[in-house]
């Protein structure tokens, strides 16, 4: 690491009344690298263009994906700060050596002792933040699980010290996958980790059909690991003849409840207006920052619009003024620059209010109006080689095909529930049709498309 020492003292001149002053900073892989970079940053710095490039750069990555809406400006400068940190503790696509090291809670900015969990990367990362990252860059998708597959050999040594079969993903994990986390029984019981990183393999594939991945990138070791670490850690019942998993952490945050039989969190996730009654109202109102916002796209599937509208707002309580810098509570306290609270707000609108699911089928939408919102934006969505924009109000839904990746990629349609009718996404044209749910799936006329 590199950088331009700050001097002791700023001082404006007589009759000065502002100045800016730039520092830099350059972490690099290697001495070399950071040399290169920082000098490369000191030339722009020297013509006056450090500022511009930089400006260029982001209008380029804000043209090829979005968020907004129609509403209130507080909820859309949340949506737009929450893309950008997190798109900013991600590695630039395309650049020599793309190599993503993991996502920890804090991004890149904290992580010193016993601060914001050392950097550590948790399930977060591939709960909270990848259903985001998917939806718009799958090559820095991809890198998140190339994480996971480069920390395999220490998952299957995490298994094996706790007297199991195949892999369990450290609850804090750093660069061999070991487990890492300071109080051994977060480590043996935080198990629920390795659903949420097959989980996110699962819709990676959906969502790009990524064969090479899997087949020839250690893909298909994840998940198989995981698997049989799952079948290992089952228990016959004899008076009901069935096969449970034994103890582990789960309902509700697995984190407040251990040592549980035949978890429901793990088994099944089961959303109706019993279960969100019950447990909001029984969830500490201290929990961490992305605990309202499942809550409000519960209440969206529902379509209870007022519920959930109060609770979205709720879910960006945890971001602070003036540059909408999130902490892990409300109150300020806990991890700062909390990458985990603003995916879950970012899921909240990305899928709550769509209704976005990644299927098999197709990416399913069922779009909900909620009140001082007039219109939901979304650009840039990837799905298997396509770039699509999609944007409801309360009366309509549009959608557009603005590129495709090669021929290639399949053509795309949207069929419309209940109608069933079915709508060709040709690139370039924009199919609006009345707001209903429905699917955007591969035409069955398309060829099959290519792995890649």
């Amino acid at each position: 690491m590199l950088w331009t020492p700050a001097p002791p003292d700023l001082t404006l001149g007589e009759g000065e009344e502002d100045r800016t002053w730039d520092f830099l900073t350059v972490v690099g892989g290697s001495q070399a690298e950071a040399q290169a970079c920082l000098t490369e940053a000191l030339q722009l710095q020297a013509r006056g263009a450090l500022y511009k490039a930089h400006a260029q750069a982001w209008a380029q990555l804000w043209a090829e994906c979005g968020l907004d809406m129609v509403g209130p400006l507080p909820l859309r400068q949340a949506l737009r700060g929450s893309l950008y940190y997190l798109l900013s503790a991600l590695p630039q696509p395309k650049a020599p050596g793309y190599i993503c090291h993991g996502l920890s809670p804090g991004g890149l900015s904290n992580g010193s002792r016993e601060e914001c969990y050392w950097g550590h990367v948790f399930w977060d990362q591939d709960l909270w933040m990848f259903p985001n990252i998917l939806m718009f860059h799958p090559e820095a998708a991809r890198a998140i699980l190339e994480y996971r597959i480069r920390t395999l050999g220490g998952a299957l040594g995490n298994a094996q010290n706790l007297g199991y079969q195949g892999a369990k993903f450290a609850w804090e994990s750093t660069g061999s996958g070991l487990e890492v986390c300071p109080e051994d029984i977060y480590g043996a019981q935080e198990v629920h980790v390795n659903g949420a990183v097959v989980l996110a393999f699962e819709l990676y594939y959906h969502t790009t059909q990524d064969l090479q991945l899997f087949r020839e990138a250690g893909g298909w070791d994840v998940v198989r690991a995981v698997a049989e670490f799952w079948c290992s850690r089952v228990e016959w019942s004899p008076r009901e003849e069935k096969l449970y998993p034994e103890h582990h952490l789960g309902l509700v945050c697995p984190g407040y409840h251990s040592g549980v039989n035949n978890s429901v969190y793990t088994n099944v996730l089961v959303q109706n207006r019993k279960n969100l009654e019950i447990y909001e109202a029984v969830t500490s109102p201290q929990g961490p920052a992305m605990t309202w916002s499942m809550f409000a796209v519960g209440w969206m599937e529902l379509k209870d619009t007022a519920r959930a509208r109060g609770l979205l707002d709720r879910s960006f309580a945890s971001m602070a003024e003036p540059f909408k810098v999130w902490t892990e509570n409300a109150d300020g306290s806990g991890a700062v620059n909390f990458l985990t609270g603003m995916g879950g707000f970012l899921q909240a609108v990305l899928f709550g209010c769509t209704g976005f699911r990644v299927t098999r089928a197709g990416v399913t939408f069922d779009p909900v109006c909620l009140s001082g919102i007039s219109r939901v934006s979304v650009s840039g969505i990837f799905y298997q080689g396509n770039k699509l924009n999609f944007s409801f109000s309360e009366d309509s839904v549009t959608v557009e095909v603005t590129a495709r990746a090669g021929p290639w990629a399949p053509h795309l349609e949207a069929e419309l529930w209940p109608s069933q009718a079915r709508l060709s996404l040709l690139p370039g044209h924009k199919v609006s049709f009345p707001r209903s749910a429905g699917q955007i799936q591969r035409s069955p006329a398309s060829l099959p498309g290519r792995t890649f």
